[in-house]
């Protein structure tokens, strides 16, 4: 009983925030900026009383569009929709003179009902819809005009949040990121072969019971996060610099295709790595099908002993740029997930110069997968 009274009073103390203070500077600004656009525009057009009435609501808005812009509740479909509900509902009661308790009951509730139905969940438009329903006589006199202010304080914050957050690194609206694997099939991606699926989250989600202000989409990044670093906990501090191989082939960039090809046959190699000849950074990758790709069969029976080469060539002309590619101190947990769900078979380890100083394969991860697991094997 103690510990769960315990529990209760913590529950009143204050979370954690994750979010770093430059979030919260760059937040503000965009609350600032785009109060500065609706504030004046409408006074210019609606004049001060109708203005500052809204001006709550907005700046609630603002809040969610700014500070917390991957909140379902920020989307604009809520923002614009939302918003224009409450309105027409609020301004519909105030007109109906119901009176301030009973109107301020039945804007409140039934606001919320109509965006539960609408699936466009705002929490400024019950304030909103209060402000309508309960906004004396100045908000009355306009009647059902009332909708252009807010409508256009709706496209201004949207617009603005469009603008705003993607220049500050924030996608807004943010989307579903794509599954498709690199093979073009329906199977999904190696790391969730194993893992939870959609459904898993979509049940886990109607057995909580209650509206979650997080996308599904979000909330599995968010647990495969968690899983990565859980991963990462428990396989330990292995990083590329211990599973990399060192002693590398590789060629120049004026290197002719024959020669990189020799070179790969014979050391059974798959991939060549392109260095500049004096500083020797990386500057691209030459894989096997690069170099098929410049091959010309001869009219007789194909054969890979019958293939020619188109003379002159040379790897910068063929060769892949940027490189996807890690440094040392890479956690092998992010190796897992380059070189699996990327479809990449393998990566270049790179110093702070971009110099070349390894290289990870699939077959060094496996055989460091195999050693971690055999380390954790019950004696």
């Amino acid at each position: 009983m103690q510990d769960r009274l315990t529990d209760w009073f913590r529950s009143f103390y204050p979370t954690p925030l994750t979010a770093p203070p430059k979030e919260w500077l760059r937040a503000g600004i965009g609350v600032a900026l785009v109060l500065a656009m609706t504030l004046p525009a409408g006074i210019w057009l609606f004049g001060v009383p109708a203005t500052l009435h809204l001006a709550g609501p907005v700046g609630a808005s603002a809040f969610l569009l700014f500070a917390a812009s991957s909140s379902p509740f920020a989307r604009p479909w809520p923002v614009l929709v939302g918003n224009a509900i409450a309105a027409l509902i609020g301004i519909s009661i105030a007109l109906s003179e119901l009176g301030p308790v009973p109107g301020g009951l039945l804007a409140g509730s039934l606001t919320l009902i109509c965006l539960f139905v609408l699936r466009c969940l705002h929490p400024p438009s019950c304030a909103l819809a209060l402000v309508t329903a309960l906004g004396g006589a100045d908000l009355q006199a306009m009647g059902y005009g009332v909708l252009l202010p807010v409508l256009m304080n709706s496209v201004l914050l949207i617009a603005a949040g469009l603008v705003y957050n993607n220049l500050t690194g924030h996608p807004y609206p943010k989307s579903s990121p794509p599954r498709d694997n690199t093979h073009h099939t329906r199977d999904p991606l190696p790391s969730e072969r194993l893992s939870f699926t959609h459904d898993d989250v979509d049940r886990a989600l109607r057995e909580f019971g209650e509206y979650v202000d997080i996308t599904r989409d979000d909330l599995e990044r968010l647990i495969k996060q968690t899983e990565k670093h859980a991963l990462r906990r428990s396989m330990g501090e292995i990083t590329a610099a211990d599973i990399m191989s060192r002693d590398l082939y590789w060629s120049g960039p004026d290197v002719f295709i024959e020669h990189a090809w020799k070179t790969l046959q014979q050391h059974r190699l798959r991939s060549l790595p392109v260095l500049d000849g004096d500083s020797r950074r990386l500057i691209g990758i030459v894989t096997l099908v690069d170099l098929l790709k410049h091959f010309q069969p001869r009219p007789t029976r194909i054969s890979f002993g019958q293939l020619k080469y188109l003379r002159g060539t040379k790897l910068r002309a063929v060769m892949s740029s940027p490189v996807v590619s890690v440094r040392a101190d890479t956690h092998m947990v992010e190796l897992v997930y380059l070189l699996s769900d990327r479809g990449l078979h393998c990566l270049p380890v790179v110093d702070d110069q971009e110099r070349l100083i390894g290289m990870v394969t699939q077959t060094d991860l496996i055989a460091a997968l195999y050693a971690n697991w055999l380390k954790h094997l019950p004696d």
